[in-house]
């Protein structure tokens, strides 16, 4: 398996239990109306135009134990936030020179897939480096974003700009050390490394805790620096001074929509948070000692089907007894529920169709990558109800806006099973 293959599947369930649980600038008008294109990240839906800079800052708080050095933590950060419409050429989506210079072209075709010819091409993003923050634009909510297991935070842009051109202040980080390459302004790199990672993942979806724990305050270091910035009299960041910090949430992919919800754990500046389909057997956050998962609102969309009833071939692949394989399964299960029914300002579960939405659908690369205009359509419209509900979850629980998509009754898109709600529970939850 690759290493991109190995992140991929780590966090979408322990190997066992993935087996069990599969098988049981806005655009205008005239830009929507052409549809999507091979190779381009989708229209805007917004009234604002997208700015977008590039941070690197470093947390001197911190001492980085895989520096050779001992060296503070670095973090690379993206920021998209609503601007002034601007005539300059958009912002590259990704330095491909610079990866293919430290990576080679070999395991940047290798981790990039089938987008990575897509990328070569010279991809662009619907935003402009550094424009003015928009003038009609009130205090923007804050969203602060992380990144699956070894990905880029370049790779999820349909997302961020989308939410950028609806007024949000959106911040995505690439995780030192974590992402397959991070890399600086100075012409430094920082290398993947798999020392924070356990070497095989067990049944029960035992975790790194210390990984989360760095992940997790990487997000709230970013907050930090976003409230320094904000308040700064000299800061030329175009964002400096229009930040909304009352209202602030968190979302992530994979490990870094765990690493989101336990952010909101740590932290009560987080007013919501959000899990794109990171769950380590099934569960998308670590309960505590009280069974409380968090005090805020959550939403875990996520794309594996329903637990079913196991065949006997089945079972038998696990090499346990029937009994046990069961027991297992309803335990996994009811820690699921349990995280969603445990949290102070309620939750939800958004199920997608997982006969038609990949882990690897939340981010950009399989519509990048994507080979005939067919491909491109399902890709783009799987981001597109991706898109919905976490703008329609954060506009409701971070910006007290009133959301129709939320309060439908039926399900009537064709990539979503089911979606639910559960009420805010009251603390301390009872033991479970």
């Amino acid at each position: 398996m690759t290493m991109y293959g190995k992140m991929c599947g780590f966090f979408a369930l322990a190997a066992a239990i993935y087996f069990l649980c599969q098988t049981a600038v806005a655009g205008t008008a005239a830009d929507s109306a052409k549809g999507p294109m091979l190779g381009a990240l989708p229209a805007t839906t917004g009234p604002f135009a997208v700015g977008k800079i590039t941070v690197h800052w470093t947390d001197e708080s911190r001492v980085e134990p895989l520096s050779p050095n001992h060296e503070p933590r670095e973090l690379m950060v993206d920021i998209w936030y609503p601007a002034e419409s601007s005539n300059a050429v958009a912002a590259e989506y990704l330095d491909v020179v610079a990866y293919e210079k430290v990576m080679g072209p070999d395991s940047f075709q290798n981790f990039f897939r089938e987008a990575s010819e897509t990328l070569r091409q010279r991809v662009k993003t619907h935003a402009f480096v550094a424009a003015p923050y928009a003038r009609s634009a009130q205090q923007g909510p804050v969203l602060i974003f992380s990144p699956g297991g070894g990905m880029v935070r370049e790779v999820y842009a349909a997302q961020l700009e989308d939410l950028a051109s609806h007024g949000y202040v959106v911040a995505a980080i690439s995780h030192a050390y974590d992402a397959i390459v991070t890399l600086f302004p100075d012409g430094r790199h920082i290398a993947y490394s798999d020392k924070r990672w356990p070497t095989t993942p067990s049944v029960e979806g035992e975790a790194n805790l210390n990984q989360l724990e760095w992940h997790a305050n990487d997000i709230r270091f970013v907050l930090d620096e976003l409230t320094r910035a904000n308040l700064a009299p000299s800061s030329t960041l175009p964002f400096a001074g229009h930040l909304d910090l009352r209202h602030v949430g968190a979302f992530g992919h994979s490990f870094g929509g765990i690493a989101a919800a336990h952010a909101c754990q740590l932290d009560r500046r987080f007013k919501a948070c959000l899990n794109e389909d990171g769950v380590v057997a099934k569960r998308p956050l670590f309960l505590d000692d009280r069974g409380w998962a968090m005090d805020q609102a959550f939403m875990l969309i996520l794309h594996d089907p329903p637990t079913r009833p196991l065949t006997d071939e089945q079972v038998a692949q696990t090499k346990m007894p029937r009994q046990r394989v069961e027991a297992l399964v309803r335990r996994v299960d009811a820690d699921q529920e349990a995280a969603l029914r445990n949290t102070g300002r309620g939750s939800y579960r958004v199920r997608l169709r997982s006969e038609k939405v990949t882990h690897m659908d939340f981010s950009d690369l399989p519509l990048l990558g994507a080979h005939d205009r067919s491909d491109v359509e399902k890709r783009a419209a799987i981001l597109v109800t991706v898109k919905s509900y976490v703008l329609a979850f954060f506009d409701h629980y971070v910006r007290g806006l009133n959301s129709e998509l939320l309060n439908e009754t039926a399900v009537t898109n064709e990539f979503v099973d089911t979606v639910q709600r559960f009420g805010p529970a009251e603390f301390p939850c009872p033991k479970q």
